[in-house]
């Protein structure tokens, strides 16, 4: 009886001990490809020139569509590169005045096609039938393409180019987390701009957060 007693208690510590490795150390890591889609929020930040500060600009909603490789470096820690196509808005907090010197109606944004790069290291935990993965990393958003679109009622309509007063290249520093099923893959992440966004004496940081949804071949 006491040497089926200490049998027993070996074999629950042995799969207890396999259960633990698993969760940090899945022997099936392989390299693969996955695909994204998600809603993008531009978040943008004050204009500041030393202690003066205007809030010039509102977040707007975007998409990004692309692809990602996963590649294992130690147990469950992983790299993982991708290219996204990315579209982004974001409103400015503007007052027009009409011929008659009274405030209009007016709607101002700034709508911008490009590209994110992600460079993010991660690492995931497997809890059957889930898993969870945390992650973090620069990430480099290249404009291609972007506008601002002005429109009063009344007075009409008009756009122009937008990179006369905004940079094209931003650089930021991406965390967060996602849940995993199979080969769904659900995240939400964050992104703190690092450069100035702004040309000109004043400055602004332009940051993000996303919605993503993907799926690993």
């Amino acid at each position: 009886m006491k040497k089926f007693i200490i049998t027993l208690l070996l074999g629950i510590l042995a799969a207890v001990g396999t259960s633990a490795q698993s969760i940090y150390d899945n022997p099936y890591n392989r390299v693969y490809i996955g695909v994204r889609a998600g809603l993008d929020i531009s978040c943008p930040g004050n204009i500041k020139n030393g202690a003066f500060s205007v809030d010039l600009f509102n977040p707007g909603a975007g998409f990004d569509i692309g692809a990602v490789i996963n590649v294992p470096l130690w147990k469950n820690l992983y790299f993982e590169p991708g290219l996204m196509l990315n579209y982004s808005t974001m409103g400015y907090d503007i007052s027009v005045t009409n011929d008659d010197a009274e405030l209009a109606d007016a709607s101002m944004s700034n709508r911008q096609l490009g590209f994110r790069v992600p460079f993010r290291a991660g690492y995931r935990f497997d809890f059957e039938p889930v898993s969870v993965s945390v992650f973090t990393g620069p990430e480099l958003k290249i404009g291609i393409y972007g506008r601002d679109h002005l429109s009063v009622p009344g007075l009409g309509s008009e756009s122009d180019g937008c990179y006369n007063t905004i940079n094209r290249v931003n650089l930021l520093w991406q965390f967060g987390a996602g849940v995993s099923r199979g080969h769904w893959v659900f995240e939400l992440s964050g992104g703190v701009g690092m450069l100035d966004m702004y040309k000109g004496p004043a400055s602004m940081h332009q940051g993000n957060v996303s919605l993503t949804v993907g799926y690993n071949f």
